[in-house]
């Protein structure tokens, strides 16, 4: 069997002879979210995976790696069912000193103490309300809270590394010359320290895969499909826009790249594309995001509708940089043919593209608005 998540949710699905919108409606989640994940533009998150995976009858870990057998049900050998008798008769008082040492058995390294919950957003919100007093975060304050020690320096594994331990290290790339990634690496590094069930004694975010011109490129962080990666990004992300406040600008501001970009800058001082993301996930399908170069979408963060992925179409905005580029940061904008950007493009959609393009970057980075007629 292929070994992505998005074959083993489609194969599975049509195993139990479901519809994506049967899916979707077993799982609480949108029928074009089900259609984003098995064409593999988009990636599940840890929580779309439970609910996709009890749905699906099978474990998260057969979703993950395949390699489990299709049950809800996790296999348990004797050890494990004794444990779990024996936990049932601890006082509750005595399992925070049960959870401690079962994790310094496993890795050796103590969990963060006095927070327990079981997703990436709520510990991003415990932190917020414990260490943090305004906007935008001040993620090395945040570290020094937390008694990790962040050393910059040349890498060659990955933009960001974290080593945990009793005294734990996050190292950053000092090739990184752009403060907003280098914020969101050191974020994303923090959100596997706090989260007590990433045991791993290593962690790299945007590992090295290639050298172009002379240059070690990290492979994207949306391209991965590693959940421990997914929720420290999720918790990255929640860090550093936080729900409630980003909730209420993106209805208090006008959707123009302008007005974004300037929120981006100067009140949460993360990139641009990050924003972007967050307005995808908070606006029921009215938005989709695309990054592109050389003529070629290299990525993109779908809503409601599903949106290209391969070549951008010469009817689009984006294009004309590339037929026509810039020498300076510019925006171009208008109504487009729906057909260029979007695969499902009924006539009922009309598109509004804003493409921003940046010379140093030599990327564009497109904004679109579909409204329903």
């Amino acid at each position: 069997m292929d070994n992505l998540i998005k074959e083993r949710i489609k194969t599975r699905r049509k195993e139990l002879k479901l519809t994506q919108s049967d899916l979707a409606k077993k799982a609480g989640l949108q029928p074009p979210a089900i259609s984003q994940y098995e064409s593999g533009a988009r990636s599940p998150s840890f929580e779309a995976l439970r609910k996709l995976s009890n749905a699906l009858d099978v474990s998260t870990d057969y979703l993950m790696n395949g390699k489990m057998s299709l049950t809800t049900q996790e296999p348990v050998d004797k050890y494990e069912k004794t444990l779990l008798k024996i936990l049932q008769l601890i006082p509750t008082s005595q399992k925070e000193h049960l959870l401690e040492y079962a994790t310094f058995l496993a890795t050796g390294n103590k969990i963060f103490p006095t927070m327990e919950y079981d997703n990436s957003l709520d510990y991003a919100n415990s932190l917020l309300e414990m260490y943090v007093d305004g906007l935008p975060i001040d993620i090395n304050s945040l570290a020094k809270h937390l008694k990790i020690r962040v050393i910059e320096k040349e890498l060659y594994e990955g933009e960001g590394i974290l080593i945990q331990g009793d005294y734990p290290i996050i190292l950053l790339d000092s090739k990184i010359t752009y403060p907003s990634r280098k914020k969101f690496t050191l974020a994303t590094l923090i959100g596997h320290f706090i989260l007590p069930w990433h045991l791993k004694t290593t962690y790299i975010f945007r590992k090295y895969n290639e050298t172009i011109e002379d240059n070690l490129v990290g492979q994207s962080s949306l391209l991965t499909e590693e959940i421990e990666d997914m929720e420290a990004q999720d918790f990255a992300a929640n860090l550093l826009m936080p729900y409630k406040e980003i909730s209420k600008d993106f209805i208090q501001v006008d959707a123009t790249l302008v007005n974004l970009k300037s929120l981006a800058d100067q009140k949460y001082q993360v990139s641009l594309f990050s924003l972007l993301n967050h307005l995808v996930k908070l606006s029921d399908g009215k938005y989709a995001v695309l990054q592109s170069s050389y003529n070629k979408i290299i990525k993109t963060f779908q809503g409601k509708y599903s949106v290209k992925s391969d070549i951008v179409d010469q009817q689009s905005k984006a294009s004309s940089f590339f037929s026509n580029p810039s020498e300076k940061e510019e925006v171009r904008e208008g109504f487009v043919t729906p057909s260029a950007w979007l695969i499902d493009n009924g006539k009922e959609l009309s598109v509004y593209e804003q493409s921003i393009y940046n010379p140093e970057i030599g990327k564009v980075l497109t904004l679109l608005t579909i409204i329903k007629k």
